[in-house]
């Protein structure tokens, strides 16, 4: 049975991962804050199992982490998803930036991925997919026409620049990691319906998840250091 973690798996697209890779029979490692709080994730513990863990997860704490990768216990890893992220809605634009959000957002989005990722590469290594994937975002991309507008989404200048970051440094793992045969995969979901998207956006968490699914099962290593989009193009950034 293949293993799949992913972060920030309370809702939205982490929840719909979780749902789906359980679905198809892989064993699935839901990681959130608060695990136990999301009636999402008790249904689909109730529906799998054992098939399905939960842990605890705040990806902004060294101490969090070490808690996960002793759960994991040196158990092989063949997709990690690094998902969890933060969008704040207030202080985004200039002469009203909240400073105090921009470093939690860019601790959150860049820093926990990175902390997830060191902390559980060995276990990623063992495996025999070898594969590590962050949800980006289109906002990210240094082509803002690319993405959502700003009249649609606003400055966000905390999202933006953490997205951005975050592909820069996936970017770079990618290069590292090569000789060990570990792809590193950047994701954009889409607008996706989530809490996060909006009600207004343009598709839904089966949907995207289900894209991103199949963008993933069709390529290794080929696909490493690529931004792509859960409809298989690669994004611009």
């Amino acid at each position: 049975m293949k293993t799949m973690l992913v972060t920030g798996a309370s809702r939205g697209i982490g929840l719909e991962l979780a749902r789906q890779y359980a679905a198809d029979g892989w064993h699935v490692v839901a990681a959130a804050r608060k695990p136990e709080e999301s009636a999402g994730l008790k249904e689909l513990a109730k529906k799998y199992g054992d098939a399905l863990q939960l842990v605890g997860l705040d990806v902004t704490s060294d101490e969090s982490i070490e808690g996960l990768v002793d759960a994991m216990n040196g158990r092989a890893i063949d997709l990690l998803v690094n998902n969890a992220g933060m969008y704040p809605r207030e202080g985004t634009h200039v002469g009203r930036l909240d400073y105090d959000s921009w470093g939690d957002t860019l601790d959150t989005n860049l820093f926990g991925v990175m902390r997830v990722t060191e902390g559980l590469l060995e276990n990623v290594a063992q495996s025999e997919r070898k594969q590590i994937v962050a949800i980006s975002s289109a906002m990210g991309s240094l082509h803002i026409t690319d993405g959502p507008s700003v009249a649609q989404s606003g400055t966000s200048y905390q999202y933006r620049t953490s997205k951005a970051a975050l592909n820069m440094a996936l970017l770079i793992l990618s290069k590292e990691l090569a000789p060990r045969g570990i792809s590193v995969v950047m994701i954009s979901p889409g607008w996706v319906k989530t809490d996060m998207g909006g009600a207004g956006a343009a598709i839904t968490p089966e949907v995207s998840v289900a894209g991103i699914r199949k963008v993933l099962d069709a390529g290794g290593i080929e696909i490493s250091g690529k931004f792509l989009s859960y409809n298989g193009s690669e994004v611009a950034w």
